[in-house]
């Protein structure tokens, strides 16, 4: 099978997905029990006369494909509609706040890969030593911890007691480097908790797996210290594993944002999504349920495209006849 061919069937793929995941947010309005227009008014707005209106302005009053071709032809367009609360378009709130939910996922990242990389390499290289005890003590401990409680502890211990870094709020770049970071340290700290979590046991383990492998024996009997032949010869080979983690992990995270951003205030899409579902603003749900359906559906399909990138043995066709043969 070419190249190409490969290409084109995992472009099907991805466009087959994104429509099941239209047809999806588009639905979650009309399988909600009751009358979306009258629950968006509430028992004291909810007149017969206002229902219908709200009704004909959302076009429930249509046919349920014609409705969703009319939707998807819009969103096709950039259009996701407005905002019943603001009337605000909802493309417009999503621009105005994607950028503190990007940014807080990246410094979570940065920080979950930059405690999970060492500490992984240093468990499988000290494995079943007391390091590799405390290691997963640790790490034990961090992913059975929820990530709201360990914002909740950061908050007592850093803003409270200690009072380095503020407890809530967003402070932009124009308001000065170092304000806009500590505005984000501990927001993007319990984010990462269980990210870190994952990533070290992931790669802990496939480092102790690929250490037993020949090709890592014979650079050892060459006389290459341990040490180095941990950090040139098996973390390179050991990285898919943890690339597949990191793609799946940065789709959930956005979800995982309500929570934090919620809880620390910040202005980004979770909390937004978390305001709009409290006030019954379907619209704006749907729309962002969308958005973030298709950025994790996105995300995935570049973790695909890494492979190569970590391993060059693994081109696309040879990966596309592996998972055939799985």
């Amino acid at each position: 099978m070419s190249t190409r061919m490969v290409i084109a069937i995992r472009l099907l793929r991805l466009l087959a997905v994104l429509f099941v995941v239209s047809v999806l947010c588009f639905l979650s309005m009309s399988l909600l029990p009751g009358d979306p227009a009258r629950i968006i008014l509430g028992e004291t707005g909810a007149t017969p006369e206002a229902v219908a209106a709200l009704r004909t302005q959302l076009g429930l009053d249509e046919p349920l494909l014609q409705r969703y071709l009319s939707w998807i032809g819009g969103v096709l367009h950039g259009d996701l509609g407005a905002s019943f609360r603001t009337s605000q378009p909802v493309m417009t709130i999503i621009a105005d706040r994607a950028p503190v939910t990007i940014e807080l996922i990246l410094w979570s990242q940065v920080i979950a890969l930059a405690c999970a990389i060492p500490a992984a390499i240093a468990a499988a290289y000290r494995r079943r030593t007391a390091t590799d005890r405390a290691i997963s003590l640790w790490v034990f401990t961090t992913l059975s911890t929820p990530d709201f409680v360990i914002g909740v502890l950061l908050i007592l211990v850093f803003s409270v007691s200690l009072g380095v870094f503020p407890a809530n709020g967003y402070l932009t770049w124009s308001d000065g480097a170092g304000p806009h970071l500590e505005s984000l340290v501990m927001p993007a700290i319990a984010l990462a908790s269980a990210s870190f979590a994952l990533y070290q046991r992931v790669l802990r383990a496939d480092l102790v797996e690929t250490l037993r492998k020949d090709f890592i024996v014979v650079a050892r009997a060459k006389g290459i210290s341990p040490w180095r032949v941990t950090l040139r010869h098996a973390l390179r080979p050991s990285l898919l594993g943890l690339t597949t983690s990191v793609g799946v992990t940065v789709g959930t995270l956005i979800g995982s944002t309500v929570v934090i951003e919620s809880l620390f205030g910040l202005p980004g899409i979770g909390a937004e999504l978390a305001s709009a579902v409290v006030a019954r603003d379907y619209v704006e749900v749907q729309g962002l349920v969308l958005i973030i359906a298709a950025a994790f559906v996105l995300i995935n399909a570049a973790v695909d495209v890494l492979y190569g990138v970590i391993d060059p043995r693994l081109t696309p066709a040879r990966v596309l006849r592996k998972a055939v043969a799985r």
